[in-house]
Parts: C-alpha cells; structure tokens; sequence
C-alpha cells in the first residue's frame, strides 16, 4: 500500500459525466464501459489527493442465506477516522501489481480483494449491483466505489487479517441498529437500498 503501487484510476471527467451523490443502482454498464475504456494505472502518490482522477474500488457486500457479513475495524487501526468502525462492505485499489496479465482487470480487481480479506469455505458469487461516490470529504473525492453482492454457499466465512479487522454474520435488524457507528460508504448504501434485497 506504498504511494509507489500504481493503481487503476479514471479522470472525474469522463466517469461522472452527471453528478453522482451516495449510492446508484442505475445505468451500472455504462460506468463500467467508461472505466473499461478510460481507465490506466497510475503512481498511488500521484493521485491520492488529485480530486481529477477516481481511484476505482471493488467494495463486496458479503451475504449468506437471510444474514449479512458484519465487519468491523480494529480500534488499533493507523487510519483514525475508521477506528472502531462497523461496515457491510469491504473494498481495496486495484493495483497493477495484483492483476497484471488479467483478461479482465476489474473481475481479477474483485477476486484479489475478496482473496485478501476473507477466507471463505465454499463457493460464492458475484454481481454489480450498484456505484458509489461522495464528494463530501477529500477521501471520497478521490475514490469510486463498483459495489458487488458477494453470497457464499456457507456460512464458514472468516477475516484473513484479523489483527485489523473482525467479521461475522449477522441478522439485517442488528446491523441497521449499528447505522450511527458505521463508515460512511455503508450508511450511504443503507440510505438507498436493503441490502438483502439487492
């Protein structure tokens, strides 16, 4: 995760060619066309604090059956901001380095965050279902977030780096409970959508 990784980007310009606040469901082949077609690796230093370009994030909503995977940061964290913080969702860069040589960039994006994060004891599949952008603050500002619903044929779902993250399975009524301590891309998702219904 050094500023020297490059990592796949877009220009503001060509993806949101309409502004875009929290999460959309709607006109998803079209964003991913404009990435297909717009998007290259660039030095994360270069872009981490450049609002012109989006930083395009995989963020899996993980499910099982009528439960949802419940994640939460560790309070020991580095980032402040998301210490403690509760999440439906778990995303990353696609970095260059994680996908060379990948037919599809976007797909391996996905499979490599889902590798790293989570061990997870059968099969699963994946689907867009949604984007995500907010302007609000410098860190979206510069991020995009492809959101997938991830459902898993078992329930044997673990964290991998569990010294920075804990998860577990949980009912939608406890996790629309713990809305007021999650990050902020969940909340925006909760806003707009159920995500047992997605």
């Amino acid at each position: 995760m050094g500023q020297d990784e490059e990592i796949l980007v877009v220009p503001r310009a060509v993806l949101l060619t309409e502004p875009v606040r929290g999460f959309k469901v709607g006109d998803l082949a079209a964003y991913v066309a404009r990435i297909r077609r717009h998007a290259a690796f660039r030095r994360r230093g270069d872009v981490e604090d450049d609002p012109s370009t989006k930083q395009i994030i995989p963020y899996l909503i993980v499910r099982h059956g009528p439960r949802l995977f419940l994640f939460q940061r560790s309070a020991a964290i580095a980032e402040a901001r998301l210490r403690g913080k509760f999440s439906i969702g778990v995303g990353g860069h696609i970095s260059r380095a994680d996908v060379e040589g990948a037919a599809d960039v976007l797909e391996a994006g996905l499979r490599r965050e889902l590798a790293e994060e989570l061990v997870i004891g059968a099969g699963w599949t994946a689907r867009l279902v949604g984007v995500l952008n907010d302007d609000s603050n410098a860190v979206g500002q510069v991020h995009f977030g492809l959101v997938h619903v991830v459902d898993v044929a078992s329930p044997a779902i673990a964290v991998r780096e569990s010294e920075s993250l804990s998860g577990r399975l949980a009912e939608p009524r406890e996790v629309r409970d713990l809305y007021d301590r999650m990050e902020t891309w969940s909340q925006l998702i909760l806003d707009t959508a159920d995500p047992m219904t997605l």
